[in-house]
């Protein structure tokens, strides 16, 4: 596992390959995606808390449990569903993978998210190499060009925001945002 780790992190193509066929690396790629999130959603917390004597009066800050709890949420609901809509374009775009692969591959790049825990730039440069390793994953599990897995990414990408636009607004007309 800390091969594969290691080769994620110098992003290293034949790596990648190995993450999307392996099938036995997706409950150590949910396991990142967990643990970065874990991560994530206490440092905002603390953060958000830090600041909170700050924000107008009346403006609502969510609970440490609560903020923990929806960074966890979010991030494996953003995993799975964007694993299946980055499969989704990749088959339509003649690549030839699955929500498998992609769920093994994006979670193994969700690592550099733990970059966002470097004050002032570890978070842009997280994102970068996310970004990065998200293309050579694309490339590697769906057997096509690097034009290709950037052309997949885009796509995905403005339509997961799209959905999310959509899904936001209902949630904010019933309430719910």
């Amino acid at each position: 596992m800390m091969d594969r780790l290691m080769g994620g992190l110098t992003l290293k193509a034949p790596v990648y390959k190995q993450i999307a066929e392996d099938k036995s690396a997706t409950t150590t790629a949910a396991i990142i995606v967990v643990v970065v999130s874990l991560i994530a959603g206490i440092l905002g917390a603390i953060f958000l808390s830090s600041f909170a004597s700050s924000l107008p009066a009346g403006t609502p800050v969510p609970s440490f449990l609560g903020s923990v709890i929806r960074s966890l949420v979010a991030s494996v609901l953003g995993w799975l569903v964007g694993s299946w809509v980055i499969a989704f374009v990749a088959n339509m775009l003649g690549g030839k993978t699955d929500t498998g692969e992609m769920l093994r591959v994006f979670g193994f790049t969700q690592i550099f998210g733990l970059l966002g825990i470097i004050p002032i730039c570890g978070g842009i440069v997280g994102i970068v190499l996310s970004i990065i390793a998200a293309v050579i994953g694309i490339r590697e599990a769906a057997e096509f060009s690097t034009g290709k897995a950037i052309l997949t990414g885009v796509i995905a990408l403005v339509a997961f925001f799209i959905v999310g636009a959509i899904v936001g607004a209902i949630l904010g007309v019933i309430g719910l945002a």
